[in-house]
């Protein structure tokens, strides 16, 4: 990586910064979108540093697809057997994240595996949505889970959101240098004893349930730029893998706080202005790191 070591005064700004442009975004639209935005913003950034580190950006970047799919479905089953969609969109993508994974851990190509599940996750959600569309009385907005809108988070919703950041930081942590050792040499772990199906289990997991639970407060399309770019932004920019983990938290933090700011003083969508935020901060950092070089 670029030797290029942000000051732990400016992220601490940025943060601060962040934070304040959130706090004014829940004073003017309610607590529970801006909490729900913190929220997406630690769990992406906590995803993102293992998928940087793992080197798995195509896995991840079709995860959201599973999440559209499981969501779509979930629509339908919830109103025809009852209860919260969550409770059916949640296990069906972990589902569709695990059958991806399984091949992969078979010995499969990351690349081939993935082009899997991205074929039958793309292939059911078109159907499913079109299914939903025209078959159900009851009307349900399928357009705010591709594009995502926090401010129609419930507190149900954003309490699910909160919980699975909190879960998401605690395992990246956990487990974050025994990632990083089978992202640099999967094979030497496996010899030395390391239990690979576990991380690779409990990455699988992570995966599916942080893609399913956000996907309403940022969206399908936006998914991608958070589950990939805080990571890699913070690849080419951090002296060492520890650094690599904070700056991207930081990143994918400031962005959403950046966002919610953009949202008030424009009037633009706060996912999509989080989206914009978090392409800039990539592009500075890319730009950073190989002046460094």
């Amino acid at each position: 990586m670029a030797a290029m070591n942000i000051p732990v005064v400016s992220q601490v700004l940025a943060v601060l910064a962040a934070a304040g442009m959130l706090w004014l975004f829940a004073l003017s639209v309610g607590y529970t979108a801006a909490l729900s935005m913190a929220a997406a913003s630690l769990a992406f950034s906590a995803m993102s540093v293992i998928v940087a580190a793992r080197r798995l950006y195509f896995l991840a970047g079709a995860s959201p697809h599973s999440a559209l799919l499981a969501a779509t479905i979930a629509i339908p089953l919830a109103y025809s057997v009852g209860g919260d969609p969550y409770l059916y969109a949640v296990p069906l993508s972990v589902l569709l994240v695990y059958i991806a994974g399984y091949i992969i851990y078979r010995g499969v190509d990351p690349d081939i595996a993935t082009s899997i599940l991205v074929a039958l996750s793309a292939s059911g959600s078109v159907t499913a949505v079109y299914y939903v569309k025209t078959a159900f009385p009851v009307s349900y907005d399928v357009s705010a889970i591709v594009f995502g809108d926090p401010l129609l988070v419930t507190k149900r919703e954003t309490y699910m959101a909160v919980a699975t950041a909190v879960l998401a930081l605690a395992l990246t942590l956990l487990t974050y240098v025994e990632n990083v050792y089978l992202g640099v040499d999967r094979d030497s772990a496996r010899i030395t004893g390391l239990r690979v199906w576990l991380y690779d289990l409990l990455f699988f997991t992570l995966l599916g349930v942080v893609v399913a639970v956000m996907v309403k407060v940022v969206g399908f399309i936006l998914e991608h730029v958070f589950m990939l770019l805080p990571g890699a932004a913070a690849s080419v920019s951090a002296g060492s893998a520890r650094r690599a983990l904070l700056l991207s938290l930081v990143l994918s933090f400031t962005a959403m706080g950046l966002g919610a700011g953009l949202s008030l003083a424009t009037g633009l969508s706060p996912s999509g202005a989080s989206g914009f935020a978090m392409l800039g901060l990539y592009v500075v950092a890319v730009l950073a790191g190989r002046g460094r070089q």
